[in-house]
């Protein structure tokens, strides 16, 4: 953790990714919560299937951590967004990049915890051409319109 703390206040979390071929292993994720120091924010993203449970999300709450939200291009919908901690976590991966109007819905998805005081970190898939650059300053731009910060 010594590199982590480094980073002082500047530090917004670090992500810890499970892949989606990973089933849930209630065992291990209850190793690494409970082996994880609180002055170090963690955020979990655990995208197979059968992470998304009841238990599972009460187990991270309760260890303080926040559950990351990803958006794939394989979902039909957009994932619910979860807030098991003090901040929000999102990636939005689409290969497929974000219009105007799936900027909007996710702004409209985001907007009631910013105007609750709640911090999110949303981060976009890394292009060549800067296109995720652009989208996520148009996402600050209608999340602050829709939280009065604009």
């Amino acid at each position: 953790m010594r590199p982590y703390r480094l980073f002082g206040e500047r530090l917004g979390s670090v992500l810890f990714r499970v892949p989606g071929e990973v089933a849930r292993d209630d065992t291990r994720l209850a190793s690494l919560l409970d082996a994880w120091p609180p002055d170090v924010p963690l955020t979990v993203e655990l995208q197979h299937a059968s992470w998304l449970d009841d238990e599972v999300l009460a187990r991270v709450t309760a260890a303080g951590a926040a559950w990351c939200t990803t958006d794939l291009d394989e979902l039909a919908d957009p994932p619910r967004i979860f807030r098991t901690g003090p901040f929000l976590y999102v990636r939005l991966r689409r290969t497929t990049g974000y219009s105007e109007a799936d900027l909007a819905a996710w702004a409209d998805r985001l907007a009631p915890f910013l105007g609750d005081g709640v911090d999110a970190f949303v981060f976009f898939r890394h292009d060549a051409t800067g296109e995720s650059a652009i989208a996520a300053e148009r996402l600050g731009a209608l999340t602050a319109e829709r939280t009065g910060d604009g």
